[in-house]
């Protein structure tokens, strides 16, 4: 039992992925944020703009969208090795587009810069994880 402990441990202490837990931390906590916008916005009914409640919900929503899937990917990445600079890069980018996202989002019902670049910049950086992923794979092969 006890060697078996150990070798529990051993396994998950050589995949711990110490940069991937530093923005899935960070990137929890602004959910939560979100998630209590949403409430507020609903408690207070009719003191908010018609357009408020609806852009909130899709701020989470679409939050909840990409980011799960936005970790998975970089938890992977760092657990393959690549540089931890560039786990770095890709872990800080998400957090601070997916902050302009909401931030955008939030401040107005139309289309606006924040929001464009959030979303836009997601996207690519989603798009780049998965590259760098193919890429991984097939150099491993």
């Amino acid at each position: 039992l006890v060697s078996h402990w150990f070798y529990i441990c051993y396994f998950w202490s050589a995949i711990m992925a110490s940069i991937t837990l530093l923005y899935a931390g960070i990137l929890i906590l602004l959910s939560v944020l979100l998630a209590n916008q949403v409430l507020y916005v609903r408690l207070r009914g009719d003191k908010e703009p018609e357009w408020r409640d609806n852009t909130v919900q899709r701020v989470q929503s679409n939050f909840v969208e990409n980011v799960p899937l936005s970790l998975f990917l970089l938890f992977l990445i760092e657990i393959s090795g690549v540089h931890p600079h560039i786990v770095h890069t890709m872990g800080g980018l998400l957090v601070i587009f997916r902050v302009l996202h909401a931030w955008g989002m939030s401040r107005s019902p139309g289309a606006n810069y924040p929001r464009l670049i959030g979303a836009q910049g997601t996207f690519l950086l989603m798009s780049i994880m998965g590259f760098t992923a193919i890429v991984i794979s097939i150099l491993s092969l």
